[in-house]
């Protein structure tokens, strides 16, 4: 596989040192690290030492796999030791965690790193028996915090380099001491306890490595080059991590990714943090500007959401097949209209890889046929789960499938706290040929979803039982009420009805999603559905500027990240009520066509 030289990539391919490298969609980012990381096995050799290498850090596992796939099939060879793909989180369990917790004050014992809601809450409750029922109470410690361990989740606490925060709201130690007396307790059980979340494990990494320089200077001198991919969606705390390493003497660090797409400010990501170190002189930014995915008309639409302090996007190497941006206008009724639509233009234009794409899991399940995406039936977790993996697997997202059902079962077979048997049980099923073909002949075996709730819920317990050769019918409790319901009449309805067993309105269709599902992904033709305002989480037609913004918000980022997934055809669902001076000033300058229908 060549690799096209430009001006832009060979700019990066070359710089060493503090580097940032903003790269606009469908720059191929990701050939160009690999494509990088090849000359940096020889570089960290030639300048640090035989056992130095560079250490390409990504946010999941999915992620690190991609890069690595990508690094074979363009190089032709593999990223072996003393170099390494991995996760941030991973790399620091691995090289500072693990081997040095107990150089962090406040940790008791090793930990052991819990991301399971479950497991991280039911260190702060006991259960007893009372009356012939089991019941739940909060464990002494924290009767003192008995009316707000029940309003703020424990499993919920981040820790941050500067205090907590709840539900990514930062916690103000002045005006709500008591949350923050209870954030701190939270905090501390947990690494007393040893059973501590992802973003606990960094900042213990974080204080093993600001308070024991040597632990620091040890690491530098391991991996003297590190890329951090997807930058843009580093945690404060993140940034801190690798700023310490900078001041313990890491010579080279390069953060790689896009502000306009960061869409994870509900997970504590902190594109400004980025945005900042662009402008500090310490720091040497490079630009990729060559998108090679989507034509100039949809590149001009997303490009208004862009801050005009950065360089313009231009369509490199892109057949148009000229298709036009199409706003359709319509009201609710008419949505399955808006998809038909679609999915004609893009058969007539043969763009087969297609996506709609809203904002919520609500609005999917709407547009997939649900007549009330938020109606629960059941109160226990495992249909929904079962019905999640159905889904995934009848839309041929079979990955996601047999993942949902390994999780599954791991919550089924083991107990809350049997964390490390689960996490074997995970490991080992993961790539067992026969245990995978087992969960496929499972997923054949779903009962239909035509079956009303009542015969669902008895047949999948039956089958869930007898497959796996449990000792019990596993938990399926319905609720005894619903507000807006009554459950006995819901017991005869189709599960259907609610519950679609195939996301997708038409075998055309490849999927129905949320915006954060396809980050990364270059699709033929996409249609973004908008609401009408942008009230609350919602995203309209009214979040784009009419002037370049300064700064970005994340609403704007949700919609630049779903515009430019397209490469050949763009559609925006508006709601009627719209007005078309609105559509006007937001498409001025723009190739568009507009489709309104009505009843």
């Amino acid at each position: 596989m060549d690799l096209e030289i430009t001006e832009e990539r060979r700019a990066y391919l070359e710089a060493r040192g503090f580097t940032i490298l903003s790269a606009c969609p469908g720059s191929g980012k990701t050939t160009c690290i690999v494509k990088k990381l090849s000359l940096l096995k020889g570089y960290c050799e030639k300048e640090y030492g035989m056992h130095t290498g560079c250490a390409c850090l990504s946010f999941t596992n999915k992620a690190s796999d991609e890069l690595y796939a990508k690094y074979r099939e363009l190089n032709n060879e593999e990223f072996k030791f003393p170099n390494v793909f991995s996760t941030i989180d991973s790399f620091l369990t691995q090289n500072v965690v693990m081997p040095f917790w107990y150089l962090c004050e406040k940790c008791k014992s090793k930990p052991v790193i819990v991301n399971d809601p479950d497991v991280l809450n039911e260190q702060f409750f006991y259960k007893y028996a009372s009356g012939g029922t089991i019941k739940t109470a909060v464990i002494s410690k924290f009767q003192k915090f008995i009316n707000l361990i029940h309003h703020y989740s424990p499993s919920q606490i981040v820790a941050e380099i500067n205090g907590f925060s709840f539900r990514n709201r930062k916690i103000d130690k002045i005006k709500e001491d008591s949350l923050y007396r209870y954030c701190t307790d939270v905090f501390n059980h947990r690494l007393e306890n040893g059973y501590i979340t992802s973003q606990d494990a960094i900042w213990i990494a974080v204080n093993i490595l600001q308070c024991n320089n040597q632990v620091a200077r040890a690491l530098v001198n391991r991996f003297p080059y590190i890329i951090v991919d997807e930058a843009q969606d580093n945690s404060e705390i993140q940034f801190a991590l690798f700023n310490t390493l900078i001041n313990c003497g890491l010579k080279n660090l390069e953060y790689v990714g896009d502000p306009c797409q960061s869409i994870y400010e509900f997970r504590n990501a902190k594109p400004t943090i980025l945005l900042d170190l662009m402008s500090d002189a310490k720091w040497k930014t490079l630009h990729f500007s060559e998108c090679r995915r989507s034509n100039q008309r949809i590149i001009d639409l997303y490009s208004k959401l862009k801050p005009s302090n950065l360089p313009e996007i231009y369509a490199h190497n892109v057949e148009d097949k000229g298709v036009p941006i199409i706003i359709y206008r319509y009201n609710e009724a008419l949505e399955n209209d808006v998809i038909s639509h679609f999915i004609k233009t893009c058969n007539e234009n043969s763009l087969s890889s297609r996506a709609i794409l809203t904002r919520s899991n609500m609005k999917c399940l709407e547009l997939a046929g649900s007549k009330n995406s938020e109606f629960h039936y059941w109160k226990s977790f495992i249909p929904y789960t079962i019905i999640q993996a159905t889904q995934d697997f009848n839309v041929g997202d079979y990955e996601a499938a047999f993942l949902t059902i390994r999780h599954l079962l791991s919550k089924i077979l083991f107990t809350v706290f049997q964390y490390k048997e689960k996490n074997d049980f995970l490991v080992t099923i993961q790539k067992d040929v026969s245990y995978n073909a087992k969960i496929l002949g499972f997923l054949l075996k779903v009962p239909s979803f035509s079956q009303s709730f009542e015969e669902w819920t008895k047949n999948s317990q039956i089958m869930l039982k007898d497959y796996w050769r449990l000792d019990h019918l596993p938990d399926f409790e319905v609720h005894s009420r619903q507000k807006g319901y009554k459950m006995k009449d819901m017991a005869s309805i189709p599960v259907k009805d609610y519950y679609p067993s195939n996301v997708s309105r038409n075998n055309s269709v490849d999927i129905i999603n949320t915006i954060h599902s396809v980050k990364g992904a270059s699709i033929d033709a996409v249609l973004l559905f908008l609401s009408e305002n942008s009230k609350g989480e919602k995203i309209s037609l009214k979040d784009f500027p009419l002037q370049c913004p300064a700064i970005m918000n994340e609403k704007q980022r949700l919609i630049y990240v779903a515009c430019s997934r397209a490469q050949q055809f763009l559609a925006l669902a508006v709601p009627s009520t719209v007005t078309d001076e609105d559509v006007k000033n937001v498409m001025k300058g723009i190739d568009y066509g507009t489709l309104k229908l009505s009843l």
